[in-house]
């Protein structure tokens, strides 16, 4: 018997349990050789990974040459062959072949451009020459009759060539344009730890960010799940969202978020303002933000509050100067979280659970009151540490001294 609903599956209380006795007694009385009745718990997260479950598939690849090591091979595939893998019968673009990518099509940017000239100039030397190729991952690989049969493919590395070749042959082009090879590195792993340490390595060749690295992770793909059910849109594959044609104001970057709950969650504003890049690549700092002990509604209600923040200051009634604009949006956040959380600091993001659940918001007037206090209170420690703003925001010191304002005022 499976008993699903949102929640923690590992949190039963004795409600819970005294349901699961009626539901097995319900079954017992109608069923009475069902001696053995066992219950799986399925909680919000369980619910999502299903969701996000692949039947699996298998897809055919013609190629020329390869060379095998292991499991794993190295193949030249032609233009055409490898097109014929990456689009469905419709003629469309399998987007789901690059979910573990960690960023989306960057559209016409110089790269771009350079592949797009190398595949469509007839005086371009052979595209493999000029092309770093692609990697997939697959949990199969056989070979027959110089066929691979393709298991469960995840497209890792090549995104925006793949982009340009899909681009370029589904209109028709000359035999020698699809008759070009493309180096494709085929690895053969279920193992998430040796896939995630290929998505690192093949991306770091190019500049990446380090958002865009943890882009794979579980955790991610559950907040993205969880704020497309809400109208929200998070960035976890950088530009994917714009390339859809989304309101930009609901799109969520990975180091936005972060920074956010790391202002709210963690009453570090200034590591947020300081250090917004190092939140992601240094995993102790990252683990505090983004892990599955966090509840996916405080990500979405910490993201609504920070742009409605931002927002405000941007705005004429914030009467803000520039410097101001750039340095207090993630300390005015940790001040209204702490203001609504009834003045107790946050030191945790899941202390935000119940503001979140609650749907805590803040108007104008309270954003604009409190954001005259943090700017008189600002003035008074830059007049006291002889510092300018720039400096004091990515300062621990300036966050505890607002704070320790902030309670004194609410007392």
């Amino acid at each position: 018997m499976i008993y699903a609903a949102p929640g923690d599956a590992r949190n039963v209380t004795p409600q819970l349990e005294a349901k699961i006795y009626a539901l097995k007694q319900a079954i017992l009385s109608t069923v009475p050789a069902a001696e053995k009745i066992s219950v799986e718990l399925i909680g919000d997260k369980e619910l999502l990974a299903r969701y996000n479950e692949r039947p699996p598939y298998t897809l055919a690849m013609n190629y020329q040459e390869s060379a095998t090591s292991g499991q794993s091979h190295v193949a030249l595939v032609r233009l055409r062959d490898y097109f014929n893998l990456i689009v469905d019968e419709q003629g469309r673009l399998r987007r789901h072949l690059f979910e573990w990518n960690v960023r989306d099509y960057q559209g016409n940017v110089s790269v771009n451009q350079e592949i797009r000239k190398s595949l469509r100039s007839a005086e371009s030397p052979e595209f493999w020459w000029m092309n770093n190729g692609v990697t997939l991952i697959c949990s199969g690989a056989t070979s027959t009759s110089k066929t691979y049969s393709l298991s469960n493919i995840q497209i890792v590395n090549g995104l925006q060539t793949s982009h340009e070749i899909f681009e370029t042959l589904r209109d028709p082009v000359a035999p020698e344009v699809e008759d070009r090879m493309l180096l494709v590195r085929i690895i053969v792993t279920a193992d998430a730890a040796t896939r995630d340490m290929v998505i690192r390595a093949t991306n770091r060749q190019t500049a990446i960010t380090d958002a865009s690295l943890r882009a794979t992770d579980e955790v991610q793909r559950h907040i993205e799940d969880y704020f497309l059910t809400h109208g929200w849109y998070y960035d976890r594959r950088k530009g994917f969202y714009k390339n859809e044609g989304k309101d930009p104001s609901k799109i969520i970057s990975i180091q936005f978020l972060g920074a956010a709950i790391t202002a709210m969650g963690l009453s570090r504003p200034d590591k947020s303002r300081g250090k917004p890049s190092s939140l992601l690549k240094n995993n102790e700092d990252y683990s505090q933000v983004f892990n599955a002990n966090v509840d996916l509604d405080i990500y979405l209600w910490a993201a609504r509050l920070q742009r409605q923040i931002d927002g405000f200051i941007l705005s004429e009634a914030a009467e803000a100067n520039i410097v101001q604009k750039s340095n207090l949006k993630f300390h005015l956040a940790m001040i209204i979280v702490e203001q609504l959380n009834g003045g107790e600091q946050v030191r945790r993001p899941q202390q935000l659970r119940r503001l979140a659940v609650e749907g805590a918001q803040v108007g104008e007037p309270h954003l604009k009151s409190t954001f005259e206090d943090l700017k008189a209170w600002s003035a008074d420690y830059l007049q006291a540490e002889g510092m300018i703003l720039e400096r004091a925001a990515k300062s621990q010191a300036f966050s505890n001294y607002l704070l320790g304002r902030a309670r004194k005022a609410q007392e």
